[in-house]
């Protein structure tokens, strides 16, 4: 008898095998415990929305059921008794209710003025939005219902008040915070809304007197600076926007401005040492390298026979200040006929070259070149680059009549000195008011100090022009940078710095500007009368100091004077006490 004998393994799964199954389980499992998490979360928030709806139904309903005279909200108009905000729970979750009624000037019959019965509360709107909050998500919802009185409109004693927002550059502002209040004894109201697409906020009240408004906003997660009216106190007498009057079936306007709000650092210091590089091009001895010029009192094509090559160029330097700490202010006077052109770069290297150039991520601009007559390269990095060279390339398309550059210099800062402590008086030029003796009263008015490294931070400031005085604490300011009076920007962070020195009875200082307010470096400035007479040059903030020997007098003479500008004289000109002023020069 034939016996057949089959093997059977009992030695279970592999180890590889328990792995795998194992990770496909995980991933299985974990797949569907996603889905199921996901489908958890949509059905909560289906639920939660749905009670909500429930909720503002039922809320609506009430609403309408009463009588017309109370449907709106406590101090506000119209007036009534339901309340502006609330909270209500259905089903575990807090809903914050908020409700807002308007009287509505329909179209139908005409609007404002045109309104063919002369009555724009025609009926009422209620808005009503519920928000909520499920595992860190907000929702919300809104139901807006028309609610129209069984009688005809009537007027109601009531009227408008238009608030107009605009922003720092004059610009229509929707989206921005407005609340109006009044204190009235007869009807209290205080409702927030938010200006339109127009910028507007539209307010139906009663007519009344001593409303106020506030303004501010918050977008896209930047906080603006507030504007307002101004009750009449003691402190404040004669407020510029006082609390106004809205007249019944009347409109009432008001604009205010507000811009978003930026930091302001403050430096002083004792002293600050500046140098610059100076080529006036009455030959070309101080230059690197060059091809297809000349100079002859300025730099210009080669010509032959009064033929000019069609271009050329020019390499300048190296300029290697020791020590440097910042770069500040390229200057270039030049003279291009019709067909002609020059530009200016700035470039590495060494000796005869070869040169190169400083790409645009560090000096903006740079590979297209500048020739503009003043450029700010405070952003060239003096570590990368503490030695530059100057190129200069000129071209024409007319072989008859060349470009001209007069005069290139480039400014940079060598040292500077900290002033530690300084207490500066400053305040803004924005008045909310004047006092008893009409005297201005400032929107801001305050006192700051610099740290033990004469430096400090003045964090969400507002946008202004902002004057500063350090003579409290004994100084006079010898150069204020960029400007001083300075211009705070809306949205942007500025920084100024001051150099300051010991005060003295009378001074000057002059700030020298071309036709579009940029500063001028290295101008001559001539400060002249009988027994005074001293020249100083603009150092890169175009302001130059004069003090010591200067005493109160009406017939002083400036000269400002700078290569490729038309000279300026003021005269006579008086100085008493700390005088300032700016003088323009044209190119």
């Amino acid at each position: 008898m034939l016996l057949c004998r089959q093997k059977v393994n009992t030695g279970g799964f592999s180890l590889v095998e328990v792995i795998i199954v194992s990770a496909l389980t995980v991933i299985v499992f974990g797949a569907m415990f996603a889905s199921y998490q996901y489908s958890l979360r949509v059905l909560n928030h289906a639920q939660a929305r749905l009670s909500a709806m429930s909720v503002a139904q039922d809320r609506m309903e009430y609403f309408r059921s009463l009588p017309y005279d109370e449907v709106g909200v406590v101090a506000g108009y119209p007036a009534g008794i339901i309340p502006q905000n609330g909270t209500t729970t259905m089903n575990g979750i807090e809903f914050v209710e908020r409700v807002r009624v308007d009287y509505i000037d329909d179209p139908a019959d005409g609007t404002a003025a045109s309104d063919s019965n002369g009555i724009i509360l025609d009926y009422k709107r209620v808005r009503l939005e519920y928000t909520w909050n499920i595992a860190g998500a907000t929702s919300s919802i809104q139901f807006i219902s028309n609610i129209v009185p069984r009688s005809v409109e009537t007027t109601a004693g009531g009227g408008t008040a238009r608030i107009n927002v605009i922003d720092a550059d004059a610009g229509l502002l929707p989206g921005a915070s407005v609340r109006l209040y009044g204190s009235s004894s007869t009807f209290p109201y205080d409702v927030t809304q938010f200006t339109d697409a127009s910028g507007a906020a539209l307010f139906n009240v009663p007519a009344d007197s001593g409303y106020q408004v506030e303004v501010t906003a918050n977008l896209f997660g930047e906080q603006y600076s507030t504007d307002a009216t101004y009750e009449a106190t003691t402190s404040n007498p004669n407020p510029v926007v006082a609390p106004f009057t809205v007249l019944e079936s009347d409109v009432s306007t008001l604009t205010f401005q507000i811009g978003e709000l930026s930091d302001l650092t403050i430096k002083t210091y004792s002293d600050v040492t500046e140098g610059q590089f100076n080529e006036t091009f009455d030959d070309l001895l101080a230059v690197a390298s060059s091809s297809g010029v000349v100079g002859n009192g300025d730099l210009e094509l080669f010509d032959t026979a009064g033929v000019y090559e069609t271009s050329g160029y020019v390499f300048l330097g190296p300029i290697t200040p020791v020590p440097v700490l910042e770069w500040q202010t390229l200057r270039v006077s030049a003279d291009t006929p019709v067909n002609t052109s020059y530009k200016i770069q700035f470039f590495t290297g060494a000796g005869a070259g070869p040169y190169t150039l400083i790409p645009n991520a560090d000096l903006p601009g740079n590979s297209t070149g500048f020739v503009g007559s003043i450029t700010d390269i405070s952003v060239l990095d003096v570590v990368t680059y503490p030695s530059v060279f100057v190129g200069i390339a000129l071209s024409t398309a007319n072989t008859t009549v060349t470009p001209e550059v007069e005069e290139v210099a480039v400014f940079y800062r060598q040292s500077e000195t900290a002033l530690a402590n300084a207490t500066a008086n400053w305040h803004g030029l924005k008045v909310i008011g004047t006092d008893a003796l009409l005297a201005p009263i400032y929107k801001l008015s305050t006192t700051t100090t610099t740290n033990g490294a004469g430096m400090r931070t003045v964090s969400d400031l507002e946008f202004d022009t902002y004057t500063f005085d350090f003579t409290g604490d004994g100084f006079d300011i010898a150069s204020g940078c960029a400007t001083h009076p300075f211009v705070h920007e809306a949205g942007v962070d500025g920084e100024v710095n001051f150099v300051l020195v010991g005060n003295a009875a009378n001074t000057l200082r002059v700030h020298v500007v071309d036709s579009l307010d940029r500063s001028i470096p290295g101008a001559s400035v001539q400060l002249i009368r009988t027994g005074y007479d001293v020249t100083q040059s603009t150092d890169s903030c175009g302001q130059t100091f004069f003090t010591g020997g200067v005493g109160a007098f009406a017939d002083y003479k400036i000269n400002v004077n700078a290569v490729g500008y038309i000279t300026e004289n003021v005269d006579p000109f008086e100085v008493a006490g700390d005088a300032v002023t700016k003088v323009i020069l044209t190119e």
